[in-house]
């Protein structure tokens, strides 16, 4: 892997005196891609440069639990750098072609800051900075959702990436036909009733909130995908399920995983009333408690669907890793807030 990426790195800088790859090592956490920090070391016209790197690269597809795609992700990273004061990594290259590591790979800038949340809640020792680091956030996510879509996406890419036939031409074509992928994605991967999953999922078909405009979501905004560092946010990562959709799934995938890791984001705003307050300000969505808790549900369905039809594909014996088994976790912890939501007894004051 070590050579292989040294011959790369020669292809991209072919003016460069010389390059060494050290400190390579895996990286946990980021369970869709497999990744590893290095520090690629670069002499050019006689001056040395260390430059602190991640590769981060597409596991083999019979393992794969999201599709998606390392192009699309580097250059949506470029246009929200460009068009935005949103912090992102550097996105220094793609490498497309599966020969080079196996499969398709992008090397990126490894982004100063912290990302153990541990540290910001529950007593840790950065918690005197969770305020302002969770409006930071706040405010990165409502200049995004309020940054021209076309700017961000536009040659219309990110308006079905996953290529189930999700139409964003309006709020309620979004709506149908992200919720009927829903269903179909639970029939594909149905190893075992689910019914408050299955039920969730026909309730939210029933009571659609109002509308908002359709905009670039993240697409998985939640406590372990941003860095930060002397009370400010680094870096906000892990672009790749970004699509365009409804503005509320970011939020709501943040106030669901606040729960499902016993973080608290969504609560250590202050200004305007507090997180939502504050992003109504920004955004003028006027976005509600409830929409948030329908969303909660919605958004459980992006992740859900390809997570678990990862884990129906184990089942099958197509691949022998264990990941899937492993990101099943969150899934389990949201069925009982699934039925929390909907007021299963004994949650029938929907808190779990």
């Amino acid at each position: 892997m070590i050579e292989a990426l040294e011959r790369m790195l020669w292809e991209q800088w072919p003016d460069a005196e010389a390059i060494a790859v050290e400190g390579f090592m895996p990286l946990a956490g980021g369970y869709s891609r497999e990744t590893f920090r290095f520090d690629c070391t670069i002499q050019r016209a006689g001056a040395s440069q260390s430059l602190p790197m991640i590769l981060r690269k597409d596991p083999a597809a019979a393992v794969a639990i999201l599709e998606t795609n390392r192009q699309s992700e580097h250059e949506l990273i470029r246009a929200v750098q460009q068009h935005t004061s949103i912090p992102v990594s550097e996105c220094y290259f793609t490498v497309m072609d599966r020969d080079v590591f196996g499969e398709a790979a992008m090397i990126i800038e490894r982004a100063r800051g912290f990302n153990e949340v541990s540290r910001l809640f529950n007593g840790g020792e950065h918690s005197s900075q969770a305020e302002s680091i969770a409006t930071e956030l706040c405010e990165y996510i409502a200049e995004l959702h309020m940054t021209e879509p076309a700017l961000l996406n536009p040659d219309g890419r990110l308006d079905d990436p996953r290529s189930e036939g999700i139409d964003p031409s309006s709020w309620d074509a979004y709506m149908d036909s992200t919720l009927a992928y829903y269903l179909r994605g639970y029939d594909r991967a149905a190893f075992e009733p689910s019914p408050a999953w299955l039920d969730s999922m026909y309730w939210m078909r029933r009571n659609k909130p109002k509308p908002v405009p359709i905009r670039l979501l993240h697409g998985d905004f939640n406590p372990s995908n941003f860095l930060y560092d002397d009370g400010h946010v680094t870096a906000i990562i892990d672009w790749e399920n970004s699509h365009m959709g409804d503005p509320r799934e970011d939020l709501g995938w943040l106030k669901h995983m606040d729960q499902l890791t016993n973080t608290n984001v969504f609560g250590s705003v202050t200004a305007d009333g507090g997180f939502l307050g504050h992003y109504n300000k920004i955004t003028g969505f006027d976005v509600t408690d409830a929409e948030i808790e329908y969303f909660r549900q919605f958004t459980a369905g992006n992740i859900g669907v390809p997570v678990v039809g990862s884990l129906k594909r184990r089942l099958d014996r197509e691949h022998f890793e264990l990941v899937p088994l492993y990101v099943m976790q969150p899934v389990i912890g949201s069925m009982f807030a699934l039925a929390g939501l909907l007021k299963y007894p004994p949650f029938g004051d929907g808190v779990i």
